[in-house]
């Protein structure tokens, strides 16, 4: 294992779970201070009520944009741009709702930008992963998966909210994405494999 390898997959971080606690908590509170202050005359029998109005709906907009990625991704693209020191040559990278991640086939190793932790490069040897394959449904999207230490990752090539072909058009566009990260994940862990 060289230094700049992860010992463990961590999907979620321990930052991102205090970051979302922190927002749901902190800012409902901070928002029926203002709206109570602003009033002049602050009120508890006001301050609560308000407080748990404005916390219901930040709770329900924060998990949308969680489910969606949107709540993460600028602190996934600010990880990113470090990529770029890392002393691995990732000339193949995916960005999707899971995270990002980066393939070096020539050294057998794999970087991952969790959307769950995405706060942390993670560098993992490709000998680490199994069971890579495409999973591709009309009804559920295409996506490629694999496993890092027993852990699944899905990465989703086509996510809609409509029905596609996956014989032909956008569906087979994306099946043949989906294959061809496979094929390159594959040829990582042998490449690492080789390299033990």
């Amino acid at each position: 294992m060289n230094k700049y390898e992860s010992a463990k997959f961590e999907r979620v971080g321990s930052s991102y779970i205090l970051m979302v606690l922190g927002i749901a908590v902190v800012l409902p509170l901070v928002v029926s201070f203002i709206a109570c202050a602003s009033q002049g005359n602050f009120s508890m029998s006001v301050f609560l009520p308000l407080a748990l109005v404005f916390g219901f709906m930040i709770w329900i907009v924060l998990i949308m944009m969680i489910g969606w990625g949107s709540f993460s991704a600028p602190f996934v693209k600010r990880t990113a741009k470090k990529i770029g020191d890392l002393p691995f040559r990732f000339n193949s990278s995916f960005r999707g709702r899971a995270g990002i991640l980066y393939i070096d086939v020539a050294n057998g190793m794999i970087g991952f930008i969790s959307a769950y932790n995405p706060f942390k490069i993670q560098i993992f040897n490709a000998a680490r992963l199994d069971k890579m394959k495409t999973l591709a449904s009309a009804m559920t999207g295409v996506r490629f998966v694999f496993n890092i230490d027993n852990k699944k990752v899905s990465m989703y090539t086509l996510l809609t909210n409509r029905a596609y072909s996956i014989k032909s058009g956008i569906g087979a566009e994306a099946v043949s994405k989906a294959d061809a990260f496979v094929e390159l994940l594959k040829e990582a862990k042998s490449q690492a494999e080789r390299n033990q």
